[in-house]
């Protein structure tokens, strides 16, 4: 656990926040040769490096069979089956409210302009794994791309010490319909999915949380593939005061620094004395839960307005409100990948069962990014029609602004249409 003094420079905290992540050019230097590996030689790289790196024989033919998803679905205990329907229910109803449509409209000179909404044909879902079996990320992702209309979704899971997927991202893919699942994870899958394999068919686009590593093949990748966002290790900034309890923000720190290397967990403490209580509080919890303190942080802030400016400048994944008139702050935020307004809105619920998505920008990324959401998986196409008369009206304004930059075909082709 680290204590950081506020010195009155959010940038210097935010330097100190960002160093939990590992050194950004091991971690380029790693994933570019697992990436032009796959790149080069397609499934032969990704058997080879899941045996290297995760300790696991593919064989020949490592698509997770239907029938074995099937069979996790089935073995699931009752209370966790219902709590994936609950879940699921909720981020679909989100993510059908959020849904863009195509739309018309007819401008002054009477041309017709719009947009049709296009699905994408093939979506890439990065599941992670590891340290833990997250059948939540299989509902994160792959629901909003039902949402979208996608063609075809291929699901990529780092692979069991046995081999094949973990069984609740088995039981998962298989409640939502989902038969194209392989039990690849890291770098070498994202790899499978841009570039496309004999096994992994190639995608447009690839989506989902995950490592240092993972998120840098996604940064590497792109170009080739879409990708959703630069989603890495998992961060939170909880903004507190003294009407706070500090149990539960233990315990909300907590929750993200178990997710391990590279995830972080700072504590921005209005008010004197509350970090004092807080770190007490997490000595005994981690003590009780086994997760370590390595990457939590506690600052000082002198006001709520330092907080904010704090958050701003660090631009977390999830931000968390825990402060006397918590929603009014929500318009000061600029910068935040998710926001949960009063004490008890925690992280937690929205990591599985909220409605809103975890797949969020971490890294400082949320300044300009945003959560995955269905309009990830689709292309806006415009759409333009003109009659006679609207090309008439347009022709001399389309044909003056193309004389000016010397295109006299474009002008040609506006004037013939006004004759």
């Amino acid at each position: 656990m680290r204590r950081i003094e506020w010195a009155g420079d959010a940038g210097a905290i935010v330097a100190e926040l960002r160093s939990f992540a590992p050194p950004a050019a091991e971690v380029r230097t790693a994933v570019t040769a697992i990436v032009e590996d796959v790149r080069e030689r397609g499934d032969n790289a990704v058997r080879e490096q899941s045996l290297r790196l995760d300790g696991v024989d593919l064989g020949a033919a490592y698509a997770e069979p239907p029938s074995r998803l099937r069979e996790a679905l089935d073995a699931l205990h009752p209370l966790l089956r219902e709590a994936l329907d609950v879940a699921a229910a909720n981020i679909r109803a989100y993510h059908v409210r959020e849904a863009p449509q195509a739309w018309r409209d007819t401008l002054a000179q009477g041309q017709i302009v719009g947009q049709e909404i296009v699905p994408l044909a093939v979506a890439g879902l990065y599941v992670p794994g590891g340290l833990a079996n997250y059948p939540s990320s299989v509902l994160m992702t792959a629901i909003p791309a039902q949402v979208a209309g996608v063609g075809r979704i291929v699901v990529c899971s780092p692979p069991r010490a046995g081999g094949g997927a973990a069984e609740g991202v088995a039981a998962a893919c298989a409640l939502l319909g989902l038969g194209t699942v392989f039990p690849i994870g890291g770098a070498q899958a994202v790899a499978a999915m841009a570039f496309g394999t004999a096994t992994v068919p190639r995608c447009d686009v690839i989506v989902g949380p995950g490592n240092a590593f993972v998120t840098e093949a996604k940064r590497q990748v792109m170009g080739s593939v879409a990708i959703d966002s630069l989603a890495g290790p998992s961060e939170v900034l909880v903004i507190a005061d003294q009407t706070s309890r500090p149990d539960w923000l233990a315990a909300d720190l907590l929750a993200q620094a178990e997710h391990g290397a590279g995830a972080m967990a700072c504590l921005a403490a209005v008010g004197g004395g509350l970090s004092d209580l807080v770190a007490a509080e997490l000595e005994k919890l981690a003590a009780e839960l086994g997760v370590a303190l390595d990457n939590v942080a506690l600052v000082d802030c002198p006001s709520t307005q330092a907080a904010v400016a704090l958050c701003n400048a660090f631009a977390p994944e999830h931000l968390e409100l825990h402060t006397a008139g918590a929603r009014d702050l929500v318009p000061l935020v600029r910068n935040a990948g998710a926001i949960f307004v009063g004490a008890y809105a925690a992280t937690a619920f929205a990591d599985y069962a909220a409605g809103s998505n975890h797949v969020l920008p971490t890294g400082g990324a949320a300044r300009f990014a945003h959560g995955l959401s269905v309009s990830d998986f689709q292309k806006r196409v415009a759409v333009v029609e003109l009659d006679g008369s609207a090309a008439a009206a347009l022709a001399p304004h389309v044909a003056a602004i193309a004389d000016e930059e010397g295109l006299r075909a474009h002008a040609r082709s506006a004037r013939l249409r006004a004759q």
